[in-house]
C-alpha cells in the first residue's frame, strides 16, 4: 500500500523485514549500476549508545549526472542529495519512505516540471513499488533512464 502524505513523504508498506527490504533495495541499485553512498543502521547506532529503537535503516544513493543538474539549478538542493530511502519497522510492519522529488524541488525553488525532477520521481516511485514493497522478481522493476 502506497501513501503520499501532505508533507511530501511517500510511505510504502513492504513485504519482509527491514534487513530483507534493504537487501532487495541494495541489490536492485547494484543491478542498475546506481551508486550507493552509504547505509545507516540507526537501530544499531542506538544500541551502541545504550538505547533501543525499532529496526531503522537509511540507504543513500544517486546518479551524479542527474543530481548535478538539480544542484546547478538550485545549489541548496545539495542538502537533500544524494537521494535516500528510509526502511523502518512500525508496529510490526516494514515501511519504506522517501521524500517526493517534486516536494524537494518546490522546497528549493525548482520548477517541479523540470525534466530531471520528473526522472527522479519516476525512478523513486518505481524503486519503492517494485523493489521495496514487493518480493524481488527477476525481470520486474524500474528501468533507469537516468
Amino acid at each position: 500500500m502506497m501513501e503520499a502524505r501532505s508533507d511530501g513523504v511517500v510511505c510504502v508498506t513492504c513485504q519482509g523485514t527491514v534487513p530483507e527490504v534493504c537487501e532487495r533495495l541494495l541489490r536492485t541499485l547494484d543491478d542498475m549500476n546506481e551508486p550507493v553512498f552509504c547505509t545507516v543502521d540507526h537501530a544499531a547506532n542506538a544500541e551502541r549508545a545504550g538505547l533501543r529503537m525499532p529496526a531503522t535503516r537509511v540507504v543513500t544513493f544517486g546518479n551524479p549526472a542527474v543530481g548535478t543538474l538539480l544542484m546547478l539549478e538550485a545549489p541548496a538542493i545539495a542538502m537533500d542529495l544524494p537521494l535516500r530511502m528510509l526502511v523502518r519497522e512500525a508496529e510490526g510492519v516494514t515501511v519504506l519512505s522517501y521524500a517526493r522529488p517534486e516536494a524537494l524541488a518546490v522546497r528549493h525553488g525548482i520548477d517541479p516540471s523540470f525534466a530531471p525532477v520528473a526522472k527522479v520521481s519516476t525512478f523513486m516511485a518505481g524503486l519503492a513499488e517494485y523493489r521495496g514493497a514487493r518480493q524481488m522478481r527477476k525481470g520486474v522493476g524500474p528501468r533507469s533512464n537516468r
